[in-house]
């Protein structure tokens, strides 16, 4: 396929439908209210957490009906999945209320592997596959972000055991490290057992960007009470006169610090923003394929506390931002499994220490302050499995048997469905209870029902800018982006690309006059990731059926020329339907000689 200025031109949306476009703002695509907190208080904080409320105001919503999906894996005593089951054996309640369940199917996911459709060598697709048969797809997660550098030696070794020995011959990898910088794809999905070993022997241990200062000390000096304005000065009894001169070094040191402090509290803030946007981003990046995944995310900690009964966070994080998250994690079907890379941990000190009465009482309370952190981290990585279905693996060192349970569970699930609740209008948290007789039941424990949730435009702005920075093309919505040959003109080149949707991609609202709303944009970055061009723009429509006709028979398209300097650079275009919330993307390389 190919299209001179002039036809991309008229390609601009629809073949027909001519719009003026709004410019990015610089730097990228304007988040909407979902920015990350400012503040996360003190670093390491575990006792006397405060979490945030839900809104008051009453949830409104659609004419539309709207269906709750829960995967559910049945177990029996001897640890086997169950199969065979029907609709009337099962039992949901939402809120200790017992509900209707409208759907159940048993899924048994394909071993097949999955390959990208052939393509021309000027045309770049995120399609994964044609066929949307389910997989049974595993995601290993090596979180380097917020876990301490010794363990992430440990963690890597026993998941190298796993996969040389014990790898699951009916499953599809995916091998991903969660780093300061972002998320890096190790190795997509494959069975290829030394693809696997060789992407993770590459990894290197380096040192967590959120624990690069003594957290024990900082934490000691902050709730001090000697110390929480200036410290009483020291003389040096070798000071001129035999008067004694203030010590300068200490004073020097309690500035060093606090700044050290003030460091670590913004490394922490750091981390919530980057492990949310990761787990958002990998959501994503799995949006296009079908059925129930299994993520294993291996970490020292997550850098948030959860309330196990309400499911809130902790003040100061971006409760918008983490209710988002974990929205994308359930319409994905994303079950996590936390696996503790620190293995068996204690907060007791050892036989070889040696305390004094002094020191006995500070590491009395250094010890509780440690067991409560630790006690907090356990909880809070077992409320996100069970949130999302999975199961935490916490206080044990057989990392090798927590993947290969998780690995078990893709193996052959149930899809429930059963109608939302609208004459409760309270917004939070819903709890979800399965029963199926005695057996033992792994499936999420509820989901957020927000206004913030319910509407998918409230994430538009912080959707598209997580898509254009993320290293994975979005698979949402099947794109194909077709780049021609650049043209010189002078000391720049011009090149023109077009963007096409399969007919009936996007959604179209009929009972709202056919009403059509997606979100386009395109950011152009160097090697470095520096900006040399964007734009955006939005298509806020109600079709006439001459229009109706053409996206569901032609589909939609986007055309646009960009001028640049003779360099190599990256092409990344976002598509967004805001009546669901889907997203598709597509990263193009472009080398302008």
């Amino acid at each position: 396929m190919s299209c001179n200025l002039r036809s991309c031109r008229l390609l601009l949306f629809l073949a027909f439908v001519v719009l003026a476009s709004n410019a990015f703002p610089q730097g990228g695509y304007t988040p909407g209210m979902l920015h990350g907190p400012e503040d996360l208080g003190e670093p390491g904080q575990s006792v006397g957490v405060r979490f945030q409320p839900y809104e008051k105001t009453p949830l409104t919503f659609t004419s539309k009906p709207t269906y709750v999906l829960v995967p559910v894996v049945v177990i029996n005593k001897e640890g086997k999945i169950v199969s065979g089951l029907k609709i009337e054996d099962f039992q949901v309640q939402e809120n200790g209320k017992d509900q209707k369940v409208a759907s159940l199917e048993e899924i048994k996911p394909s071993t097949a592997p999955l390959s990208r459709p052939a393509a021309p060598g000027n045309e770049i697709t995120n399609q994964t596959s044609a066929d949307v048969t389910p997989r049974r797809l595993v995601i290993i997660a090596l979180d380097l972000l917020n876990t301490p550098f010794l363990d992430q030696t440990r963690a890597r070794r026993a998941l190298l055991d796993h996969l040389s020995e014990s790898i699951e011959p009916d499953c599809l990898y995916q091998l991903l490290a969660i780093e300061d910088t972002g998320v890096r794809i190790l190795h997509d999905y494959t069975q290829d057992t030394a693809a696997l070993v060789a992407a993770l022997k590459a990894v290197g241990t380096r040192f967590p960007a959120n624990q690069t200062v003594d957290a024990e000390t900082l934490r000691h000096i902050s709730t001090d009470a000697g110390v929480t304005t200036i410290p009483a000065v020291p003389y040096d009894p070798k000071g001129a006169a035999g008067g004694g001169t203030p010590d300068s070094k200490a004073l020097a040191d309690f500035v060093a610090a606090r700044a050290e402090q003030a460091y670590a509290q913004r490394k922490a803030t750091d981390a919530v923003s980057s492990t949310l946007q990761a787990f958002l981003q990998i959501a994503q990046r799995a949006s296009g394929l079908p059925g129930r995944k299994s993520l294993i995310w291996i970490t020292g900690s997550f850098p948030f506390s959860i309330d196990p009964g309400t499911a809130s966070v902790n003040e100061g994080l971006s409760f918008d931002a983490y209710q988002h998250t974990m929205q994308l994690l359930e319409q994905q079907l994303i079950s996590v499994y936390p696996v503790d890379a620190r293995g068996l941990v204690s907060t007791e000190p050892d036989a070889s220490v040696h305390l004094n009465r002094r020191n006995d009482v500070f590491g009395i309370q250094q010890s509780r302050d440690a067991s409560n952190r630790l006690l907090d981290t356990l909880n809070t990585m077992r409320a996100f499995a069970d949130m999302t279905g999975g199961q935490a693996y916490v206080n044990t060192n057989d990392t090798r048997g927590a993947i290969h349970e998780a690995a078990q569970d893709g193996s052959d699930y149930y899809m429930l469905s059963y109608a939302v609740d609208k004459s409760n209008r309270r917004q939070g948290w819903r709890k979800i209870s399965v029963k199926v007789g005695d057996y033992h039941i792994r499936a999420r424990h509820g989901y957020f029902l927000t206004q913030t949730t319910l509407d998918p435009l409230t994430s538009t702005g912080y959707d598209m800018d997580n898509a254009l920075k993320s290293p994975f093309d979005y698979t949402g919505l099947p794109l194909k982006v077709v780049l021609n040959s650049p043209v010189s003109e002078g000391d720049k080149r011009k090149v023109t690309f077009a963007m096409t949707m399969p007919p009936k991609s996007a959604s179209v609202d009929s009972t709202d006059n056919n009403h059509l709303h997606v979100d386009i944009a395109y950011a152009v970055l160097t090697t470095t990731g520096q900006d040399a061009a964007h734009k955006g723009t939005s298509y806020d429509l109600k079709l006439n059926p001459g229009q109706l006709q053409s996206i569901e028979t032609q589909g939609l398209g986007y055309g646009d020329t960009i001028e640049l300097s003779p360099g190599v650079y990256q092409l990344r275009l976002v598509v967004r339907d805001d009546l669901t919330g889907q997203i598709g993307s597509v990263r193009a390389p472009l080398e302008l000689k």
